[in-house]
């Protein structure tokens, strides 16, 4: 039997943003889970009538591996255009993106399998998303058209007092747009999403089989949980289970739940009267963690840039910024994640808070990471840039001695294992990686990946920065050969504690700064540490609003070349911005992008 129902507003989004839309309709109570995100058919790309009907179609529900980056406060990533010149393209490798699903491909070599690799398990995060997002001719020719998604809402289209649908004009349709994304948070979208409403046919069908193994152990915790509640409180199995969003991220040995789990009615209710630490809750949490291999539970939120402190004489709040990236909020529900974050543990941990602390693990592009969930941040988001730099060719080619590269912003090594890997089968190349970073749980967790990279690194605390300045000379005599070298203080006089290391030093010729939304109080640091007798490049990462883009890149060549004639003195070097990488959204109308800094 069929039942015609009232029409809703359908948005129409550039793929890029799909993540960013589908995340606040869900904030909203807004997305239509009763059908799928598709690709925008091709006969309707040229349409902008309201009239145009967008058919969400209800299609195989199997569930895939879903290699989306959903479990990050930044958006999915974008395909990027490479640059201009054959030279430059060659120097900087354009590589083809679905967004969506993950993958980061060369367009030569699309059918092979890169990806993350199995230590991180996601599924699908709604049953709206497509598994069809780029198909293989997309993928060979790099096409720089960006395909467009239909988000299918709940949002009632315009009707008349007898129910009748009204027809809109375009200023009353554009007029709807930006009324819709204003309610959504969504106004910096207006120009790229436009909006088609439907009359979707629903068939009244058997509940629909669960997809994943969570769905599967929520399902049988919850059929025996509900059981023992009162009748009067009118949860069902069926309402929680189908409310409960299918996407999680498995970074062993813990289970990740997405930020939103909770966020809808029947799951309000239910922790509303027990609380996600009572024993039938841990109950339900220990039968989802057994259910994918792991031992630990949390849910996900976002790291922001500032934190809520309570100073210790006070109960009063104040903002302080997150110079340490520590998470916020995340919330641990089964498991010993070991000591609760304090200023004390998080500023000064000691070997114990390090030895009771939960580690988990992440396997991408062949090289292992770790940190400790509770202390340190860890992005899903950044794998295409961290893919980039492996395949870099200045890492590769046209050497003539080994080199050294800098991360002035190192956390747990995400870039700077990619610059040692990339050469380490080299003679020439990059033999050393030296790292500067201040928050020494992210030290901790860079010194155990490299280990489990098989790499060997040492640490300087302190004590020894502090001897090294005064005497000169390194107190480790190993300093010379350790693939990596971490300096656990700030970057602010890192071209100064360089020469001290070691005699000859290596030449340096990359320079990453990974901070955002700005690592602009470390530009004169990357231009003075860069070899002078030998062409180098600085990683620049910023956060641009996506119109400025163009406009920010004139003002990096601008800023680095009056530093560079600063710091030289007369020296012949030039500045040229030679590439500009787009990574992912970052928020609604800005983008983090990688500006490469070429100095020579």
């Amino acid at each position: 039997m069929e039942q015609l129902s009232s029409s809703k507003i359908t948005l129409i989004v550039p793929k890029q943003h799909v993540k960013t839309v589908k995340q606040a309709l869900e904030r909203a109570g807004q997305l239509d889970r009763s059908s799928k995100i598709t690709p925008e058919s091709p006969n309707k790309k040229e349409h902008t009538s309201p009239r145009n009907v967008v058919v969400s179609r209800n299609g195989d529900d199997r569930a895939e591996p879903d290699r989306s980056l959903a479990a990050t406060p930044a958006d999915t990533p974008v395909a990027i255009q490479g640059p201009s010149s054959s030279s430059q393209q060659t120097q900087f490798p354009e590589l083809c993106s679905d967004a969506i699903g993950g993958r980061y491909i060369y367009p030569e070599s699309f059918q092979d399998d890169f990806q993350l690799e199995d230590q991180i398990r996601t599924y699908q995060s709604s049953s709206h998303t497509t598994t069809t997002l780029c198909d293989s001719s997309d993928r060979v020719s790099g096409s720089k058209e960006q395909q467009r998604m239909c988000i299918p809402t709940s949002i009632l289209y315009p009707q008349h007092s007898d129910g009748l649908e009204r027809i809109l004009n375009a200023q009353e349709t554009s007029d709807l747009k930006l009324r819709v994304l204003q309610d959504l948070g969504l106004s910096a979208l207006s120009q790229d999403v436009s909006i088609s409403h439907d009359a979707p046919v629903t068939t009244l069908a058997p509940r629909r089989t669960n997809r994943n193994p969570v769905h599967k152990a929520l399902e049988k915790s919850l059929t025996s949980f509900l059981g023992l509640l009162p009748s009067s409180q009118a949860l069902t199995v069926e309402a929680l289970v189908s409310n409960f969003p299918e996407g999680y991220s498995v970074y062993s040995p813990m289970l990740l739940l997405p930020h939103n789990a909770f966020s809808s009615a029947p799951w309000k209710s239910l922790i509303a009267t027990h609380s996600v630490n009572s024993d039938a809750m841990i109950s339900l949490w220990q039968s989802m963690a057994k259910a994918v291999g792991a031992t630990h539970v949390a849910i996900n939120s976002p790291i922001p840039l500032s934190t809520r402190t309570t100073v210790a004489s006070s109960a009063e709040m104040t903002n302080s910024e997150n110079i340490l990236r520590s998470p916020v909020n995340l919330t641990p529900l089964y498991g010993d994640f070991g000591s609760t974050p304090t200023p004390q543990t998080i500023s000064n941990p000691t070997a114990t808070d390090f030895a009771n602390a939960l580690w988990v693990t992440a396997r991408q592009n062949g090289i292992w990471q770790t940190w400790a969930p509770l202390y340190t941040m860890f992005s899903r988001g950044n794998v295409r840039e961290k893919a980039r730099i492996l395949n870099l060719p200045t890492l590769t080619t046209g050497l003539d001695t080994a080199s050294a590269a800098v991360d002035l912003y190192a956390g747990i090594g995400y870039f700077a294992f990619s610059y040692r890997k990339s050469s380490q089968a080299l003679e020439k190349g990059i033999k050393q990686v030296l790292c500067w970073e201040i928050n020494p749980w992210s030290v901790e967790g860079l010194r155990r990946g490299a280990e489990m990279n098989k790499w060997t690194c040492r640490v300087l605390k302190q004590e020894d920065i502090l001897r090294l300045r005064q005497r000169g000379q390194p107190d480790h005599s190993d300093l010379d050969d350790a693939d990596f070298v971490v300096l656990e203080t700030s970057n602010e006089a890192a071209d100064l504690d360089y020469p001290s290391l070691r005699s000859p030093r290596l030449p340096v010729r990359h320079v990453n700064l990974g901070l955002l939304p700005s690592s602009k109080l470390s530009w004169r640091v990357a231009v003075a540490m860069l070899d002078t007798k030998r062409q180098g490049w600085i990683h620049v990462h910023e956060n641009v609003n996506v119109k400025d883009v163009e406009s920010m890149k004139n003002e990096v060549e601008k800023t680095f070349q009056d530093l560079l004639y600063t710091i030289d003195g007369g020296l012949e070097r030039r500045v040229c911005v030679v590439h500009v990488e787009r990574v992912k959204m970052y928020a609604p109308g800005v983008v983090h992008c990688v500006f490469d800094v070429c100095v020579g």
